[in-house]
């Protein structure tokens, strides 16, 4: 491991408080923009069938099967790998291409078990319902946001944030696996990773069980438990 000299230990320090206020001002952003508009609403609008009464994308074989469920097996597959490779290189012998990189390769097999765990935590004690539980759409329950107060009496929805999103949020570490040595491979491999995640997202908005405003907070969220585990696992120290 190499030293790092309090020059790379400030970059650091500017990299995360660069982080922390683009967290903050996104947040205010989105607690603004949702709460003030019925955007999720609107957007949910166009999957949704109002002579049938169903969003058709719901049980179609592409949202369904090959996106809900091939796509989410592929992905937990490729998290067991990235484990599988951690704790070789741990116990074993490290490969060339971790060399140098070991604490960055825990931070991405972190992510891969705390993103969903975290969202998945914060999804059993939301009070939000899915678009197709939202009377608009056929449902049951009133729509509100993240700002808004359930209904006495109504049971929670427990459907926020994303958790299919969350499947892919982890996805987000691979952004920090080469930083900051190849930034434009970081940011090129981060920007896959986040249209990967907000694909996801998007397919559940499709079926009816998602708003964008969950796809989006989840991808928050991802991204600050990704954070916090790269500080923690002081990933920052490799390679500087």
């Amino acid at each position: 491991m190499s030293v790092v000299s309090i020059d790379a230990r400030n970059r650091w320090r500017r990299f995360y408080l660069m982080q922390l206020s683009l967290l903050a001002v996104s947040a205010l952003l989105m607690l603004w923009l949702f709460h003030g508009t019925r955007l999720d609403l609107r957007l949910a609008t166009p999957y949704y069938d109002a002579v049938n009464h169903t969003f058709p994308w719901r049980y179609a074989w592409v949202t369904k099967v090959l996106i809900h469920h091939r796509i989410k097996e592929a992905l937990i597959v490729a998290g067991l790998l990235v484990w599988a490779l951690a704790l070789y290189a741990r116990f074993r012998r490290t490969p060339r291409f971790l060399a140098g990189r070991l604490r960055r390769w825990w931070t991405v097999a972190l992510s891969f078990a705390l993103v969903p765990t975290v969202i998945a935590a914060l999804r059993y004690f939301s009070s939000m319902h899915c678009p197709w539980d939202i009377t608009d759409f056929g449902g049951y329950a009133p729509y509100f946001d993240l700002l808004g107060r359930a209904p006495e009496g109504m049971r929670p929805g427990r459907c926020f944030p994303s958790g299919f999103t969350a499947s892919g949020a982890w996805l987000l570490a691979f952004g920090l696996l080469w930083y900051p040595e190849r930034r434009l491979r970081s940011m090129v491999v981060g920007a896959l990773a986040l249209a990967v995640a907000f694909g996801l997202g998007w397919a559940q908005q499709m079926r009816g069980a998602h708003f964008l405003s969950h796809t989006l907070w989840s991808l928050w969220i991802g991204w600050a438990v990704v954070l916090l585990i790269h500080a923690a696992c002081g990933a920052w120290r490799e390679r500087d």
